[in-house]
């Protein structure tokens, strides 16, 4: 079989799954594709994403053997992620929400654990305690997949099918704080939902600032930023939260809530 007819395949399976259609006395959809020679199947739990559109859906994708191949001494079927735009017009849509913030896919893996802390108890994808979020608890993974050297090895089976689970993460909050004149503390000014937040941007010409997702203080002038309430450690570029807040290898995130400390001095003056 040619690779379209996979894609085919593959997108009637997820109807077909989606409305729960199966030989409960005769054969099962995977009956009838075992006998045509479509032996591997490669189940795609999305994450609890909505799939083009269509929430609870399972994009289950077939092959046969005219699709092993072989990669760097490893023998069998090699995989595309649904979301991948070689797929071209197959490919699937995936997004994710949960009416709060916005989530971002930080890949695919073969194996996934309920998420706990040391004590036991269950996590939501913000690394909270369920019992005081009120979230669903989140799953911890392993396994991940590269879908650039993996390939499904019959020894990855069970009675010919393998998944592969979707880990998201919610963008970061970054929380943005400054030193009340009054109090001497600091205090809340704003926040913003991001995964990559830039920094504010000195205009040479004229000295001044585009604050970019930083925000403004009135009758202040934006000098410097820093992780920490000490002011140790400056931000000395944009933050690429993706980079520096999530744990690849466990499909999570390190980080919901980033605070950035800002400091500000005031206007200098006109001459006269």
């Amino acid at each position: 079989m040619k690779k379209s007819m996979q894609r085919v395949l593959s997108a009637i399976l997820l109807m077909a799954l989606a409305m729960s259609v199966a030989g409960c006395a005769g054969k099962t959809v995977y009956d009838e594709l075992g006998e045509e020679g479509f032996t591997v199947r490669v189940r795609y739990d999305a994450g609890g994403a909505v799939v083009n559109e269509t929430q609870n859906v399972t994009i289950v994708e077939v092959f046969n053997e005219e699709d092993v191949v072989t990669i760097d001494g490893k023998t069998g079927v090699r995989l595309l992620a649904p979301d991948d735009a070689a797929r071209k017009e197959g490919v699937f849509k995936l997004a994710k929400t949960d009416g709060v913030r916005n989530y971002v896919q930080v890949g695919w893996y073969t194996e996934r654990t309920p998420r706990v802390d040391e004590g036991g108890r269950a996590l939501d994808a913000y690394g909270e305690p369920v019992e005081v979020s009120g979230r669903e608890q989140d799953y911890v993974y392993s396994g991940k997949w590269d879908f650039n050297k993996n390939v499904v090895e019959p020894s990855m089976l069970t009675d010919g099918e393998i998944t592969l689970y979707a880990a998201w993460i919610p963008f970061f909050n970054y929380e943005f704080y400054s030193v009340n004149e009054t109090s001497g503390a600091f205090e809340k000014i704003g926040e913003k939902q991001k995964l990559t937040l830039n920094v504010p941007e000195l205009n040479e010409a004229d000295g001044t600032y585009r604050m970019n997702d930083f925000p403004k203080m009135d009758g202040k002038v934006f000098s410097a930023a820093y992780f920490d309430e000490a002011l140790t450690q400056p931000l000395t570029g944009n933050v690429d939260g993706r980079t520096m807040f999530v744990d690849y290898e466990k499909g999570i995130a390190t980080a919901s809530n980033v605070r950035i400390y800002v400091v500000w001095t005031d206007p200098v003056a006109d001459a006269d």
